[in-house]
C-alpha cells in the first residue's frame, strides 16, 4: 500500500465516522413529540408501503393474497417485524403455488 492510498483510506474512515457521529448528535435535537415525532413514528410503515406497492400493482394473485395476509397480520398484531415476516413467507409460498 502506498502512502497516497493509505492517506485516502484514512480520510474516508474519518469522514464515515464523522457522518455517523453527526447523525447521532443531530438526531438528539429532533423532538420526539408533536408533528416531528409523529412523522418519525409513521416513517417505517410509509417506507415499507412505498417499496411494496410496485410489486403489488404489477403482481398477480400471489402478491395480492400475500398483501391481504400481511394487512391482516398488521391489523391484528400491530407488529412491523411480524408483518414483514408474514409478507416474505406468504409471497414465497404463494408464488410456489401459482
Amino acid at each position: 500500500m502506498t502512502w497516497d492510498s493509505g492517506l485516502a483510506l484514512l480520510a474516508l474512515a474519518v469522514a464515515a465516522f464523522a457522518l455517523r457521529a453527526s447523525g447521532i448528535l443531530l438526531g438528539r435535537l429532533i423532538p420526539s413529540t408533536g408533528k416531528a415525532g409523529q412523522f418519525l413514528r409513521e416513517m417505517p410503515g410509509a417506507v415499507m408501503i412505498s417499496l411494496a406497492a410496485p410489486a403489488v400493482i404489477n403482481g398477480g394473485p400471489a402478491e395480492w393474497l400475500a398483501t391481504a395476509a400481511t394487512a391482516a397480520t398488521a391489523k391484528l398484531t400491530g407488529s412491523l417485524p411480524g408483518s414483514i415476516a408474514v409478507a416474505l413467507i406468504s409471497v414465497w409460498l404463494l408464488r410456489q403455488a401459482f
